[in-house]
């Protein structure tokens, strides 16, 4: 099976349709360009792989788990707070919600994934880790200042539980994300 895997944090139902609710009542849902991101696929992505084999998956599962058990960073909470685009809001090409996450836990989770990852040999993330979850993807790339200033975003809460192993499968009606592994905080 093919697909480029990724480290992420996934959310609970209840988050999922709690931000959805948000986004609808706000007016965002109808204002978001681009190809929406299906609220089943939302999650906070920790670290991207890419390409791995059966061998790499399993490597990365083991190492993962064992520095979440050496450094035990136990569950916490983040939040969804407002909009953001990537690169910038002038030339977006990402439309996503942003995460403030006072604790830093999803930064040392993303260190703990990277870390892993540059064990079983990918190389390391040269991009700094920002947490979101992304709505949409844009191209051409648009300016959405307009989009992301009339927006009054309602605080959501995010419970931060796990570290799952996710594998991108294509499909008709666009990509799912299947969960390979999972390991508990």
């Amino acid at each position: 099976m093919s697909g480029n895997i990724f480290f992420a944090v996934d959310l609970v139902d209840e988050t999922r349709h709690a931000l959805a609710a948000s986004l609808s009542d706000s007016g965002a849902a109808a204002r978001i360009p681009g190809r929406r991101t299906r609220p089943s696929n939302w999650h906070i992505t920790l670290r991207f792989i890419g390409e791995a084999d059966e061998v790499q998956i399993d490597r990365l599962a083991e190492r993962v788990e064992r520095l979440l058990r050496l450094s035990a960073p136990g569950r916490g909470t983040a939040t969804v707070e407002n909009l953001g685009a990537f690169p910038r809001q002038a030339k977006a090409t990402v439309l996503y919600a942003s995460i403030t996450d006072r604790s830093g836990l999803l930064s040392t989770l993303a260190g703990i994934c990277d870390e892993a990852a540059t064990d079983v040999g990918f190389e390391p993330e040269g991009r700094p880790f920002v947490p979101h979850l992304t709505l949409a993807r844009i191209r051409p790339p648009r300016d959405v200042r307009s989009i992301i200033d009339a927006i009054e975003f309602v605080p959501i809460r995010i419970e931060i539980g796990a570290v799952t192993l996710f594998r991108t499968k294509s499909t008709a009606k666009g990509p799912i994300y299947v969960p390979l592994y999972s390991c508990e905080l």
